[in-house]
């Protein structure tokens, strides 16, 4: 038995890490496109207009598919979550239809009602989904799951793709987002191969209700860490400057991305399986895993910040260059939020996970309480203050981190000085005198490609220089 169950997990979790990377990737190519095709003003409504969607679609799918897979009575359960999904599901739509038709009567505007209203038709199938996804990790289908979620996400890029083409409005995205949605829908039912019957009873209801309420209080705390940036810009600034700041973030996304889901999948086996070997391997392993982590993150989120110009030239275009001088910012905030990757990893293996929600919300209503503040000033003051807030994130983390899961900072802090730290300097240095040099002589792809291969290859031969008088000097012990 257990021969057979190894393979089937191997051979499911290979598939649902192809289907993470091709839904990024649609993401991101959906994003590059769709920034190529609008312009800043168009693109900042539907990235306003989606923030609230995700909102309220966080409210709509409940943690129906997360309470199915932990119920014991498959088929009956799977009925009346797909009962409540199909009721939270429709009366969103409904809301969301209702408000389309009230804004297009009060303002006569059908493309801003027309976006509103697709949206609106998201939130049925999108919530009904979520009751087939349970089902259908419940029953061992991952494979066939992710085959599903696949076909979703490139039938929505293709649609989008379609539909920008022909006329280039910002519910093009909306409408690829609801014809993605209904495929995984129609596919997801196809595997399950069987459609709910819907009842519902009292008991299964306060049930469902009392995990949902834990469930949506966590993902609003995430969507707010998430998306709290574009709804106050939006609000504050208007539309454009809300395209122009979702804009940075994507292109700093695609970096963060890249790492967050290797590093986060590491650290649970790196953590695992130091515990069991004792508390003090615990420390050290995990400072291992901060320094090769920040080793990593350092040139990433540092060159992408020295080169944002010639990035947003290239792919957005000359429209989005106000983005560019965010991007540093941004990518400065990233790298001091990267060591919480391994939060999660770090807290559950010694039974602390619990200390990890209340600091989170600690967080994120700092970050929120600036970001209102602030955000009516610039796009760049409130990217400066996002660092600021970062520096609280980081040292609320090393605190749980070093006090709670006994993750060795102190050898982290040392490392990063005394290797990282010189490392990066000599790269960014390295980059600045490269443009200053060759500014007025290249053109600026050339310059770009120029910066990005002097830059490697310094921090990568510092790097190795001080990591090797690391270990003849023993500044601080790494294995």
């Amino acid at each position: 038995m257990i021969g057979r169950f190894l393979p089937m997990i191997l051979s499911g979790g290979l598939w649902i890490v192809t289907a993470k990377i091709v839904s990024q990737l649609s993401q991101v190519a959906t994003f590059f496109v769709a920034a190529r095709m609008l312009s800043p003003a168009e693109f900042g409504l539907f990235a306003f207009a989606s923030a609230i969607a995700i909102l309220l679609l966080v409210v709509a799918e409940g943690g129906w598919a997360e309470f199915i897979m932990k119920a014991r009575d498959g088929d009956d359960c799977f009925d009346q979550v797909a009962t409540i999904s199909l009721f939270s599901g429709g009366s969103f739509t409904i809301v969301g239809l209702l408000v389309a038709a009230i804004f297009y009567a009060l303002t006569g505007n059908g493309t801003q009602a027309a976006l509103l209203a697709l949206f609106g038709c998201w939130m049925l199938p999108a919530a009904l989904t979520a009751a087939f996804d349970g089902k259908l990790v419940a029953s061992g289908l991952l494979r066939q799951r992710a085959i599903v979620r696949i076909a979703g996400e490139l039938s929505g890029l293709m649609t989008a793709i379609m539909l920008l083409s022909l006329h280039g409005q910002a519910s093009a995205l909306a409408a690829a987002k609801v014809v993605g949605q209904l495929v995984l829908l129609v596919g997801s039912a196809h595997v399950a191969m069987r459609l709910p019957r819907l009842h519902l009873t009292r008991p299964v209801f306060g049930e469902v209700m009392a995990f949902s309420r834990q469930i949506v209080g966590n993902r609003l705390v995430v969507f707010l860490g998430s998306y709290s940036g574009t709804l106050v810009v939006g609000s504050f600034l208007g539309i454009a400057d809300a395209g122009f700041y979702r804009a940075a973030e994507r292109v700093v996304a695609v970096v963060s991305e890249l790492l967050a889901e290797p590093v986060r999948s590491l650290s649970w086996v790196v953590f695992r399986r130091a515990h069991l070997q004792g508390a003090e391997q615990t420390g050290s392993a995990g400072a291992r895993f901060v320094l090769a982590l920040l080793a990593i993150a350092a040139p990433m989120y540092l060159g992408l910040a020295q080169i944002s110009e010639p990035v947003v030239r290239l792919m957005l275009g000359e429209a989005w260059m106000p983005a560019s001088s965010i991007i540093p910012f941004l990518c400065l905030r990233q790298l001091l939020l990267s060591p919480g990757y391994i939060n999660e990893a770090s807290l559950s293996v010694v039974g602390r996970i619990g200390y990890r929600l209340p600091v989170t919300l600690l967080n994120v209503a700092v970050s929120l309480a600036v970001v209102i503040v602030v955000a009516r000033l610039g796009l760049r003051e409130l990217a400066i203050a996002q660092c600021y807030t970062a520096v609280l994130a980081l040292a609320t983390c090393i605190g749980l981190q070093a006090r709670i899961a006994g993750v060795d900072w102190l050898a982290i802090s040392k490392g990063f000085v005394l290797i990282i730290l010189p490392s990066s300097l000599i790269m960014v240095v390295t980059v600045m005198l490269v443009r200053q040099e060759f500014s007025g002589s290249l053109a600026w792809r050339t310059l770009g490609a120029l910066q990005i291969v002097t830059g490697a290859f310094a921090y990568t031969a510092i790097l190795a220089m001080l990591f090797a008088l690391n270990r003849r000097l023993r500044w601080i012990l790494l294995t």
